[in-house]
């Protein structure tokens, strides 16, 4: 797969900033998620003019939302250590591992992990990796808004993207090797042509929050991207139009993950659920309840039998699917899981990130971790 480096610049209205910075001013800068321009528009007019809206319209009064009420459902903290994402390679030959502190490595998946093949950093906090669809390249993404691209044989960035202008959260590449696909702290998700590194094109128009994940289905024909405000998004990639609007979470939603099959969407959130989702209909297929913390991350086993989740307390829950139970948990610490990911030869192997900076493979038949 072939990258290179393309910079394009998208412009915001200078109203636009403003209300976003002082939405954003208002919550702690930028460890929290953003919102949209109505939104933001809303928080911008203040306490003030939402009163004077109250006093001339009663029944406009009902319907606004205060100030707090907004931020709470559209900002989303992102404040994770340690191991920030977790990726294999299409082969199962490497893993990639990416860190808070900007360290990016790739190592040998079948040798206990003790065999680096990369090695490098990024000066910014690293957020997300993907791997090219041969495996020679990975794309990272941090939350200074740039795209890299690395050569994993020699160790040497050899693309750079930049088109958003605000922190990326997560990358996912599409299986035939030709998207890219970025998202983060803003309403929009980018395409990326993989082959030449320009963008292809921007899904906007349905998120309310900003894009805590995104992920391509197995055939690449649909992509998945859930915000902070509680909402899974289906688009079809090729038209770019938006097939599904999920709803069913009550807080913001951190991962998902389609099934081998690709009939089935797996989601994680912080009010404590694991969901999955019919893509034929939009509608929910299973509620799995255990977790119970804020759950961070989701990922199906190679024959989509089985699924894990992990959550803020440092455990990891295995589902068995077929009868929607609870087969087995697993945890090393109490620190957050921040990102799993099956091995795709072996159902049985589970790699996972934490935040105290723990990269473990687990052997879910026997729960035992290296």
């Amino acid at each position: 797969m072939n990258y290179r480096g393309f910079q394009t610049r998208s412009i915001y209205s200078a109203s636009l900033a403003l209300l976003l910075g002082a939405a954003l001013g208002g919550c702690g800068g930028g460890d929290q998620a953003g919102n949209t321009s109505n939104q933001a528009a809303q928080v911008g007019a203040g306490v003030e003019s939402q009163n004077a809206a109250a006093n001339a319209n009663a029944d406009a009064n009902a319907n606004t939302e205060k100030p707090q009420a907004l931020l709470r459902k559209t900002l989303g903290k992102y404040l994770k250590k340690g191991v920030t994402s977790v990726a294999l390679s299409p082969d199962g030959s490497s893993v990639a591992v990416t860190r808070a502190d900007g360290s990016v490595q790739v190592l040998d998946a079948g040798s206990l992990l003790d065999v680096l093949k990369f090695n490098g950093r990024i000066d910014a906090v690293a957020t997300g990796v993907a791997f090219s669809n041969d495996g020679k390249f990975i794309g990272v993404v941090g939350r200074d808004s740039d795209v890299r691209v690395f050569n994993v044989a020699t160790g040497k960035q050899v693309h750079l993207m930049q088109g958003h202008e605000h922190p990326i959260r997560s990358i996912a590449q599409s299986p035939d090797g030709s998207l890219i696909a970025t998202a983060g702290e803003e309403t929009r998700v980018m395409l990326w042509k993989a082959n030449t590194g320009k963008l292809a094109g921007i899904l906007s128009g349905g998120h309310t929050g900003f894009v805590n994940a995104v992920a391509f289905s197995p055939d690449g024909q649909r992509l998945a991207s859930a915000d902070a405000a509680a909402r899974i998004l289906v688009w079809d990639v090729a038209s770019r139009k938006l097939l599904h609007t999920l709803r069913g979470h009550a807080d913001a939603v951190n991962g998902v993950a389609f099934s081998p099959d690709g009939r089935t969407l797996a989601s994680a959130s912080n009010d404590g659920q694991v969901l999955t989702w019919d893509l034929a209909t939009g509608v929910r297929a299973q509620a799995l309840a255990g977790h119970k913390a804020a759950v961070r991350s989701v990922a199906y086993s190679r024959d989509g039998s089985v699924l894990a989740s992990g959550d803020e307390e440092g455990r990891i829950l295995v589902w068995d699917l077929a009868g929607a139970s609870l087969q087995k948990q697993l945890s090393v610490s109490a620190a957050a899981i921040n990102s799993l990911v099956f091995d795709n030869k072996n159902k049985n192997l589970l790699f996972a990130g934490n935040d105290d900076n723990r990269f473990v493979r687990w052997n879910v038949n026997s729960g035992v971790a290296r």
